[in-house]
């Protein structure tokens, strides 16, 4: 895959900076290619474990194309297979918000062509040692991947299609690195050969079967690592053209490309020839065996290269973008921490929540010990019951909830039992019956009291001022005449009630 800079996603992306795929962290965007955009993420766990990765998204513009999703799952299905040094490992695919993402390790380097761009800048040439060491340790990789079998042992029939110095990445471990098996044709790929006859790959370093749109095998991989070669000893591709109809013609002619510079050891170029080979079976016929090619030529012609030389050339040459991705990343690092540091301050705190809640309960019982069994209080405590028990469902866990239903059940029983008293009372001493106790005579006829009528509802009951209350019968004897009132006036007597009297105010009617 093409890496290039991106300043910023698609406006139709959702992906920014602190946005969440499942468990991973995008934390910076690294690089965008032909279908697909890759981001710096971070894995995180408990007791402090912290994970850089690459996560691999379909950009927003080729996420409807199903074969685009047929590319991109065979990737992660065929890759997540291969466990070899020199093979970007898959670690997860997953699917979130209709974003299909996959996970691979982190690679702190560069790849080989943003190597090559950058020293012919500077006017210098990829060094030979360096150059046939990330080959040869790519066709380790290969080999793996041409070699992977199913669950009954037979040969998957893997072939990368895109072996190409975008795809080749040399970290600053000095570790290389083979990537992108996005279009890679497997015996039983998911997507299928729907696309058969049609060129897939870079023209630049594509086997004339391929660039055909013939049946392809592991053959094809092997001529794209000796056009990789060629390109880069040679400084041009080994058949180029003003077009691609041009390049291909060249493919389809069978003509040799021109011979390497003579600085070039023979031992190498013979090497290059083989896999430049227009029909397959005068090529390498695997890529380890053109491995262990590489490795003698490279000790014939005195360009033994370790891992840890590879190591020091990234870091001379890649050394600004090495500085400006751990730039990057760091700054992402601390605006995630400053993200989770909000985060955590706008968060409720349930233990504070949950000790003002029992603290409320507390409360609550408390009013009910110790305060008498009035209507006012009754009220007030239910008002607060029913305040408080809301809250307690919500910050509380599991274990206070029942106790705060049954304080909060308790205060309405309570309440609706001293409701239930005080409309009884009201009834007695507002009946006709309580009236009648006390019979006020003129010229000795008792005076009748007014029909009262029989309240049909609990609204029509008549609610009293405690100063308006009838004394009761038994504390009434006589009233003294009033000082303007003449000497006829007659008495007040008192008659006790009846049994039948007492019978009727004990229910209320």
């Amino acid at each position: 895959m093409e890496e290039r800079a991106s300043p910023s996603q698609p406006p139709s992306s959702p992906l920014t900076p602190g946005y969440f795929l499942d468990r991973y962290e995008l934390l910076c965007p690294l690089a965008d290619g032909g279908m697909a955009s890759v981001w710096v993420a971070r894995l995180r766990g408990k007791h402090g474990f912290e994970k850089l990765l690459a996560i691999k998204t379909i950009l927003p513009q080729f996420a409807s194309d199903e074969r685009f999703q047929e590319m991109f799952l065979d990737e992660a299905r065929i890759a997540s297979r291969i466990e070899h040094p020199n093979v970007a490992q898959i670690v997860d695919l997953g699917e979130q918000h209709d974003i299909t993402y996959l996970v691979m390790e982190w690679v702190d380097g560069d790849s080989l062509s943003r190597l090559y761009r950058s020293l012919k800048k500077k006017g210098v040439g990829l060094p030979p040692n360096v150059l046939l060491r990330i080959v040869a340790d790519v066709c380790g990789g290969l080999h793996a991947a041409h070699e992977l079998k199913d669950d009954h042992g037979a040969l998957l029939g893997v072939v990368h299609r895109d072996v190409s110095p975008q795809n080749i990445l040399a970290s600053t471990r000095g570790v290389a690195k083979l990537i992108d098996f996005g279009i890679a044709k497997a015996r039983d790929r998911l997507g299928g050969e729907t696309n058969a006859g049609l060129m897939k790959g870079k023209i630049h370093y594509m086997a004339p079967e391929q660039a055909l749109g013939s049946a392809v095998d592991r053959r094809a991989d092997v001529f794209a690592v000796g056009a990789i070669l060629y390109h880069y000893l040679a400084g041009a591709p080994p058949f180029d053209g003003d077009n691609q109809l041009a390049i291909l013609n060249r493919l389809s002619s069978k003509q040799p490309p021109m011979p390497l510079p003579k600085t070039v050891h023979p031992g190498v170029a013979a090497i290059i020839k083989r896999c430049l080979a227009h029909s397959p079976d005068q090529r390498f016929a695997t890529a380890a065996e053109l491995q262990a090619a590489l490795e003698l030529a490279m000790v014939e012609a005195r360009l033994t290269c370790t891992q840890a030389q590879v190591a020091e050339f990234v870091g001379d040459h890649g050394a600004t973008r090495t500085a400006s991705r751990k730039e990057a990343i760091d700054l992402a690092l601390s605006a995630a921490a400053e993200r989770a540091r909000i985060r955590g301050v706008l968060r409720p705190n349930p233990e504070a929540s949950a000790t003002g809640v029992l603290a409320s309960s507390t409360d609550f019982q408390k009013t009910q010990t110790d305060q008498p069994a009035s209507a006012s209080t009754s009220y007030a405590t239910l008002g607060s019951a029913t305040l408080e028990a809301p809250i307690a469902l919500q910050a509380q866990p599991p274990s206070h909830k029942r106790t705060i239903l049954l304080i909060a059940a308790a205060g309405l029983v309570v309440a609706v039992a001293v409701a239930a008293a005080l409309l009884v009372v009201t009834h007695r001493t507002a009946s006709p019956v309580a009236a009648a106790v006390v019979r006020p005579t003129i010229d000795g006829s008792p005076l009748k009291p007014a029909p009262q009528p029989i309240p049909t509802s609990a609204d029509d009951i008549p609610v009293l001022e405690a100063d308006s209350l009838p004394l009761a019968a038994s504390t009434v004897t006589a009233v003294k005449p009033l000082p303007s009132a003449p000497a006829s006036t007659p008495t007040i007597a008192t008659s006790a009630p009846t049994a039948s009297t007492k019978r009727r105010g004990s229910y209320g009617f």
